[in-house]
């Protein structure tokens, strides 16, 4: 079933009292108790789940996780994240799973939370993450100390069933649940047979749950789908509340598959100890980092001396994204890429990041058309924190030159430091980095990934493997069908002249440039870039810097027709496109055995298969970033990241198909083609 489109935000219409308290105008009904809504979720949900004894109890290094049937004002999980760091263990991690239909405004909800000064300190952590733009799908927000939050905006039942990958060892990942959320006198939608059947799927052996209401249809819900349930007194004048436990597991029963499982590999019985990544640009610096976060060791091989020596190795690089006033995998993937990438990188490695704004000129009739299409299909306004239509007249205000086209603008996008970015997120006790060590070659011997690596000598062994080598993926006969094409790009540099020291903004357009900054001991300008299909040379050529110069007069006649003297120097490098334009991020087949086992879709590609193919054990891939590589890679490494830890996967089941290396495989197989050229 596909998501929602983006366009049907809405965010929660409240009325305040006077005491501060927000009530929802939906539904008239209060977010927290009048009482004490910190004291009732304790007593409630962290209370009645047991979670400070069974916490207390975790091992080092343990995952627990907690489902949230509506997330409202946040308080819930602020409490127990609060809990989280007085109880769990030293590197523990905290999953929060929560749904939300309607979401509170940023503003709003900060001024809920300001009731509880206690919470402050998390509080400002939580609306320093909050998404901008709260768009119908999954967002994977991350906190300090191995805290995450998904928050998936929709309908409780279908958010909820979003997360299911039709795995039901994978998706049996909730350790205790709050059934929180409206009354179900006020709200019986909610409530429904279809949310306790997906609370069941996501529900773990032996998970609790609790909830302040013993309404019949919430009682009647859970013993249906194997909870066992207990009363026990309420919160304050409340007499009794429900709590219990899941009596079932996922051996229970056969397991009928809903549609063709192509894209399940085999549930790892442990999560991997080691793990080899192979690349340091940004794609093998960011999964190295996410898998780091997971208290992973990860061992990173690199051909080159330095991270960032191909693709990602530019002096600087611009974020932005694609929207797309379309619903479709390419516009919900950039949309949620983007706003994790605004997040990730100032956290991250804030000195190599420039997020000043960016402008996305409209420079032709047929994008200026579409941006309206884009700024009517997302409601974006002029205070609109994701992107904002301007002027041209705007345009040239926020830039500090003359702009003739108008454009948006995207007030927490801008530009940043390849290498800088690299080198920092390789930069943590759980990362070996190993440079000048290409990988010769790979094998999976005795439930171990052997490397063998130029100059060492003798394999190296890894519990699991993940290739980010961008075109050279096809060198290794475990990734060699991928369809990936090398796009080489050319940027050009230029010192900075009287007229384009005024340029306060990155700007992209039919090309991009980015504002001046220290180069070789002068201020310069990155500029370009290039787009050459199937050329693999990197060779720097004058042509090119012409074509660059070219592209940038169409931007800012006046500044290209500055640098028209100088003697540019620049940079080629090989991008790693997809046939689709989005990313490779998830496990790789056994070639020959997809071919057996789904060969059947050739004849008919929309019938189901209910049968899972062998994977080749331990191995991922993320690749095929095309010219989108930095804002793409944090959201995609930690899809990668969950998929080896066992984790709620920070995307919608439709998008981890859409990012899954199988995809075209399955694709080919459904047109009768060959899946390896």
């Amino acid at each position: 079933m596909p998501e929602q489109h983006k366009s049907s935000i809405h965010h929660a219409e409240l009325e305040w009292r006077d005491n501060g308290q927000p009530v929802s105008s939906a539904f008239d009904d209060i977010y927290f108790s009048t009482a004490s809504g910190l004291e009732e979720t304790r007593h409630v949900f962290l209370g009645e789940n047991h979670l400070p004894e069974r916490w207390a109890k975790l091992p080092s290094g343990a995952s627990f996780t907690i489902g949230e049937t509506g997330f409202g004002t946040g308080l819930n999980f602020l409490a127990a994240w609060q809990l989280w760091r007085q109880r769990a263990p030293e590197n523990a991690r905290l999953h929060f799973v929560s749904v939300e239909k309607y979401p509170l405004h940023p503003r709003d909800l900060a001024r809920a939370l300001a009731m509880w000064p206690e919470l402050a300190e998390l509080s400002r952590e939580l609306i320093a993450q909050y998404p901008s733009y709260l768009a119908p799908g999954v967002h994977r927000l991350c906190f300090s100390a191995g805290v995450n939050l998904t928050l998936v905006i929709g309908e409780a039942s279908r958010g909820f069933e979003q997360l299911l990958l039709d795995d039901p060892h994978r998706d049996s990942l909730v350790d205790a649940w709050f059934l929180d959320g409206f009354a179900p006198s006020k709200n019986p939608d909610m409530w429904s047979q279809d949310l306790f059947q997906a609370i069941a799927g996501l529900s773990a052996a032996n998970a609790t749950f609790a909830t302040f209401t013993c309404a019949g249809i919430v009682k009647r819900g859970l013993k249906s789908v194997g909870f066992a349930l207990q009363k026990v007194p309420g919160f304050g004048r409340k007499r009794e509340m429900l709590r219990g436990e899941f009596t079932l597991s996922s051996d229970a029963a056969p397991h009928a598959h809903h549609v063709t499982p192509w894209h399940l590999p085999p549930v790892a019985h442990k999560k991997p100890a080691t793990v080899a990544v192979i690349g340091a640009g940004i794609a093998g610096a960011a999964t190295a980092r996410a898998l780091a976060e997971r208290n992973i060791h990860v061992t990173v091989f690199e051909q080159g001396e330095a991270p960032g020596s191909g693709a990602s190795g530019n002096d600087q690089g611009i974020l932005y994204a694609k929207l797309s006033p379309k619903p479709g995998p390419n516009g919900d993937f950039n949309l949620l890429a983007l706003q994790f990438a605004q997040r990730f990188y100032p956290a991250v490695c804030p000195a190599a990041v420039h997020f000043d704004g960016l402008l996305q000129l409209a420079q032709t009739e047929k994008e200026q058309q579409l941006q309206q299409q884009i700024v009517e299909q997302l409601s974006l306004g002029g205070d609109a924190e994701l992107a904002q239509p301007v002027t041209a007249e705007q345009a040239s205000e926020l830039a500090g030159v003359s702009l003739q086209a108008p454009g948006l603008f995207f007030p927490k996008a801008g530009w940043l430091q390849p290498k800088q970015v690299c080198t920092a997120l390789l930069q943590h006790p759980n990362i070996e980095t190993r440079f000048n060590a290409p990988v010769t070659d790979t094998r999976y011997i005795a439930d171990q990934w052997q490397l063998d690596v130029s100059g060492n000598g003798r394999a190296l062994s890894f519990d699991a493997l993940v290739l980010c080598t961008a075109n050279f993926n096809r060198h290794f006969p475990q990734t060699a069908p991928l369809p990936l094409q090398p796009i080489r790009g050319q940027v050009s540099f230029a010192q900075a002249t009287e007229a384009s020291q005024h340029l306060k903004l990155a700007l992209c357009g039919e090309g991009y440039i980015a504002p001046a900054a220290a180069r070789d001991g002068h201020p310069s300008h990155s500029f370009g870039a290039t787009f050459k299909l199937k050329q693999t040379d990197t060779e720097i050529r004058a042509e090119e810097h012409r074509e660059n110069l070219h592209t940038l007069a169409s931007l800012l006649p006046e500044i290209a027709h500055s640098f028209e003297d100088q003697l540019l120097s620049g940079r080629a490098a090989l991008r790693a496109a997809t046939p689709d334009y989005l990313p490779m991020a998830g496990p790789v087949a056994d070639w020959d055995q997809l071919e057996d086992t789904y060969q059947a879709l050739r004849k008919n590609r929309k019938q189901l298969v209910d049968r899972r193919t062998p994977y080749q054990p331990q191995l991922y891939v993320l690749a095929g970033l095309g010219s989108r590589g930095f804002t793409y890679a944090p959201l995609a490494a930690e899809v990668i990241a969950s998929w080896i830890a066992g984790e709620v996967i920070p995307v919608s089941e439709e998008l981890v198909k859409a990012l899954h290396p199988m995809r075209f495989a399955i694709r080919a197989l459904g047109k009768n083609r060959a899946i390896m050229d």
